[in-house]
């Protein structure tokens, strides 16, 4: 690309990652959306442990692979970076790319708020605490 100096376009910076794969995959999506996996010992305790494998392995089929097709198309659709924020720009204005900014950072901010409490909660109960 003429615009972009020769330094960037370096192998080093260019370089990507081995692709992820189905067992990782399913893990992160899993507790990403979650929010963590504190709270989910009391669920094991009472349904026991084959219909938290049979959630692992179910899991990326009903939410990954539909969240990743979308994402695929989007990233399709538009070739930029911000393609989550170019998509609601094309659709609904520039005021909204603010509020979906800003909805995003609340989220993550009190997710990872509620993170801290809820760990040393966790380590209390099983501590005996």
């Amino acid at each position: 690309h003429p615009s972009v100096p020769p330094e960037v376009l370096h192998p080093h910076y260019t370089h990507t990652a081995p692709p992820l794969t189905l067992w990782p995959l399913a893990v992160l999506t899993f507790y990403n959306l979650s929010g963590f996996p504190s709270g989910i010992e009391p669920s094991i305790c009472a349904t026991g442990n084959f219909y938290h494998i049979l959630g692992f392995l179910l899991f990326p089929l009903v939410w990954t692979l539909p969240d990743a097709a979308i994402m695929a198309e989007m990233g399709a659709a538009f070739r930029d970076h911000s393609a989550g924020a170019a998509w609601v720009e094309e659709c609904f204005g520039e005021a909204w790319v603010a509020v979906c900014g800003y909805l995003i950072w609340v989220s993550v901010a009190t997710d990872n708020a509620f993170k801290p409490p809820c760990s040393w909660s966790t380590s209390r109960a099983s501590r005996g605490g």
